[in-house]
């Protein structure tokens, strides 16, 4: 089981502690890129977690692919410090491994609790909205990044993109292509925020900008172009799909009381993203 942990708080104690608790997971690694270095009380409180610190700043699939040379299981299944799995997680995958031996990834649901406050909804809707409850199992044409898990023979497959420090969004994509298809299983996670809303606004910049920055290395330079100059539109585009996204999955209400801070987070998201097509890696 891999944590990437790009934001260590109270959350990826909790997180770890699940994770734990589990009989699945039999190797437990933390990835983190932080100046708060979690290594002293992770290893004191769970002795048995291997905790990868790096001093220099890493992206979120950076920490991952990184973790993942210090595991050696046959699945292998990923989350972030911000999300606690429910107590079967690791079982539940297991079994959608089992019943979808040619998938090359399984995901499942990101939850939310109700009582979030407005801008828990805003970060959790901007992040993770798709992957609301209720989700199908079965074929997938995406998963959430906050819930993963892997045959290591696909990943070992993708080996190229891993050291890259590929997104997951473009190995999925490769796979894709390749006419393989991904899964939804009921191995649940839950979002817990525990950022300021300038950290989140922050990520969520960085987030777009890496993602720019993947994505210009795969497309042509007119195509670039076109998506710099349509940059000023991407913030009204990517709240009307949120919107739409949440009357399908019954969260007009969370995204009524959320919007400013919705529509906040897409800004960001999408001035990282203009960053990225403009200045590449």
């Amino acid at each position: 089981m891999i944590v990437t942990s790009p934001d260590p708080s109270d959350v990826l104690r909790d997180c770890v502690a699940s994770l734990a608790a589990q009989e699945g997971a039999s190797e437990i690694v933390v990835a983190a890129s932080s100046d708060a270095d979690p290594h002293d009380w992770l290893q004191r409180e769970f002795p048995s977690v291997r905790v990868l610190v790096f001093p220099e700043p890493r992206t979120s699939p950076q920490l991952r692919w990184a973790a993942l040379a210090h595991t050696s299981g046959r699945l292998v299944a990923a989350t972030e410090s911000r999300c606690v799995p429910s107590r079967d997680w690791c079982a539940t995958l297991v079994r959608a491994h089992e019943r979808w031996r040619d998938a090359p990834a399984i995901g499942g649901p990101v939850t939310l609790t109700p009582s979030a406050s407005a801008l828990d909804w805003g970060l959790y809707l901007s992040e993770y909205a798709r992957f609301a409850p209720p989700l199908a199992d079965g074929p997938a044409d995406e998963i959430s990044g906050a819930n993963l898990s892997y045959k290591r023979q696909a990943l070992d497959e993708a080996r190229d993109q891993l050291d890259a420090g590929a997104w997951e969004v473009f190995v999925h994509a490769r796979w894709i292509a390749q006419g393989r298809r991904l899964a939804q299983s009921q191995a649940t996670v839950t979002f817990r925020n525990g950022m300021s809303a300038s950290a989140a606004l922050g990520l969520r910049f960085r987030y777009g900008r890496s993602y720019a920055a993947g994505r210009s290395t795969t497309i042509p330079a007119a195509r670039r172009l076109v998506l710099i100059a349509g940059s000023p539109l991407l913030p009204a585009v990517l709240t009307w799909r949120l919107f739409q996204t949440a009357r399908r999955k019954r969260l007009v209400g969370p995204f009524a009381r959320s919007f400013a801070w919705s529509l906040a987070f897409n800004i960001a998201w999408s001035a990282g993203e203009l960053v990225g097509y403009v200045s590449g890696r």
